[in-house]
């Protein structure tokens, strides 16, 4: 083999190393193999050249817990997230369009950008690292609870520290029958799986208006909290809420209440 063949293969050699290490660190991508991608650079780099509009389609409450700063906020879940999303486009022709949520783990970044191209708009992007790799890369084009990111060992909420939060159905339930304790179910109307047995008195407050209604008007700071949703992952965001609004003394059902009822139902 020449010299020239031998470089050859070693530049292949490393694109496909490259390739493959690309394909692990976003497993999802072969799942929407026509939706484009932008990298974190290149979308700072754009969005700094007012080249770029970013759009944050999770729900209202992860917005407000963390969010790029500068970015709008078109949920995935509205009925009219197409409309909403076009009139962008529509205000913004020659800018990219990148949508982003929770990383690589969430799927809302590609289902937008699908399906704002099968609406016919082609100029969109995932921008799918999502706010935990902009935060870690930009704090200062960040905010967190209204708040520019100054401080990210203070205002992040890290996973060892969520982890601390969450405790298992026996746990859960052995601190339930003290007298000192709340339970919250921060299901929302459309989540049926049920009731969790052997827990009595539970209070049923959604969590869009658990946190205005009672978080925010600093309730019952003097008791232990218990919380849970349907599958663990909203109270992460409450977390930030609890945080910011002083409480203390609570906990989440790890895994939600679908990790007890083996179920996950919806009205």
């Amino acid at each position: 083999m020449g010299i020239k063949s031998k470089v050859l293969v070693s530049i292949l050699a490393v694109l496909l190393s490259v390739s493959v290490v690309f394909a692990e660190d976003f497993p999802a991508r072969k799942d929407f193999p026509n939706v484009s991608y932008v990298s974190s650079t290149d979308l700072k780099a754009k969005f700094d050249k007012k080249e770029a509009i970013i759009i944050d389609v999770r729900s209202k409450i992860e917005y407000d817990a963390i969010h790029i700063d500068k970015s709008l906020h078109i949920s995935m879940a509205y009925a009219t997230f197409i409309d909403d999303v076009a009139k962008v486009i529509k205000e913004n022709q020659q800018k990219i369009i990148a949508f982003y949520c929770n990383g690589i783990t969430c799927l809302k970044s590609y289902e937008s950008a699908q399906k704002m191209m099968e609406a016919g708009y082609k100029n969109t992007f995932a921008y799918d690292a999502g706010v935990p790799e902009w935060s870690k890369l930009y704090p200062s084009d960040t905010i967190v609870m209204g708040k520019v990111l100054t401080d990210p060992g203070k205002q992040l909420i890290s996973d060892s520290d969520f982890k601390k939060r969450l405790i298992n159905f026996e746990t859960f339930k052995a601190k339930a029958a003290n007298a000192n304790t709340i339970v919250v179910d921060v299901r929302d109307f459309i989540q049926s799986s049920g009731k969790l047995p052997g827990i009595e008195n539970v209070k049923t407050i959604p969590l869009d208006k658990f946190i205005p209604n009672f978080v925010s008007k600093k309730m019952e700071q003097d008791k232990t909290l218990l919380i849970f949703d349907q599958v663990g992952k909203q109270v992460k965001w409450l977390m930030y809420y609890l945080q910011d609004y002083g409480y203390k003394d609570y906990f989440f059902l790890d895994k939600g209440a679908t990790e007890v009822l083996h179920k996950q139902e919806y009205k």
